[in-house]
């Protein structure tokens, strides 16, 4: 959307909005100009135009200019090259304009009643062109107020990493009570990870209002995990793909994962989701690890799951 361009504020030309409902068609004003003396050459008109979305004329639109004892619908008609529509103002006549068929923006306050500047521009013989867009509201901003927040035990100081189903990222900081806040956050599904010891939660579900408690538990540092679901790089958007797909699945079992080779060697059992080398595998194997993977095609992992 075109945001208004307005320099003829000084002369108390002023704005109004129309009230739109978000997706509705409307006319927004985008411009209005004060014609300087060199461009007016002593004129006193309003001059008119309006365009579509690509900014091309459209020709056959219609406005109506209002004033004190009457009125006056004008067409954008004229041809290309100049102004599409025109209409004089007069001494003490002060005007406004919007325009038909749908909800409009409205100009306020054209007036000549303006002191002398230079030659072209004097009293009663000042000019404004007005240039209105035909435009579709914006749809309204969705809900990011949800909070997750919780306990990370034995946490004091580590830096957690939340990250969004849609690939969005934030950092946080646990405090001295061993708490943590992650706030203003729009529907979707989260996972916060531990940067300083690798631990994770969650995923966990918001609709953009609510509030969630969501704890790390303790660390156990003599039991292994019994399996870890290793996925790719978390900027790749098919990694963001497999933990849509396996968000439930994770939830539901309970299982560990993660994206790093450090977190995953503490597990009986490693499964690879996503993209891997070789060495990864090595590594995995070399450390102890039973590693199996599933395939990175959508429409065969959930299959594979139930089989594994």
């Amino acid at each position: 959307m075109t945001d208004l361009i307005n320099d003829a504020v000084e002369y108390g030309v002023r704005v109004v909005e129309a009230d739109v409902d978000p997706g509705v068609e409307y006319w927004k004003v985008i411009r209005v100009h004060h014609l300087s003396p060199e461009e007016n050459y002593g004129r006193h008109h309003v001059f008119l135009d309006s365009i579509d979305e690509m900014g091309n004329r459209l020709f056959g639109s219609r406005g109506l200019i209002r004033w004190d004892g009457g009125n006056e619908n004008f067409v954008i008609d004229k041809p290309l090259g100049g102004p599409g529509a025109n209409f004089p103002l007069w001494k003490w006549q002060i005007c406004s304009i919007e325009m038909l068929d749908f909800l409009s923006d409205r100009v306020e306050n054209l007036r000549t009643d303006h002191p002398d500047e230079a030659s072209g521009n004097a009293l009663f013989h000042h000019s404004f062109s007005i240039t209105v867009q035909r435009t579709v509201a914006p749809m309204s901003d969705p809900l990011a107020d949800s909070v997750v927040s919780g306990r990370v035990f034995c946490g004091q100081g580590h830096t957690l990493r939340l990250l969004g189903d849609e690939g969005n990222e934030r950092l946080g900081e646990v405090g001295d009570d061993e708490t943590y806040r992650f706030e203003h956050l729009s529907a979707g599904r989260y996972t916060i990870e531990d940067m300083s010891d690798g631990r994770i939660v969650g995923p966990v579900e918001v609709d953009g209002s609510n509030w969630v408690e969501l704890d790390f538990p303790p660390i156990v540092t003599d039991q292994p995990l019994n399996r870890y679901l290793l996925f790719g790089l978390p900027s790749d958007p098919l990694t963001q793909l497999h933990l849509s797909l396996l968000a439930d699945y994770l939830a539901d079992g309970g299982y560990a994962f993660g994206f790093t080779v450090e977190q995953a060697v503490r597990a009986v059992r490693v499964t690879l989701v996503g993209d891997h080398d070789a060495a990864t595998r090595t590594l995995l194997e070399t450390a102890g690890c039973t590693v199996d993977e599933l395939p990175d095609d959508p429409s065969e992992l959930l299959a594979a799951l139930q089989m594994s």
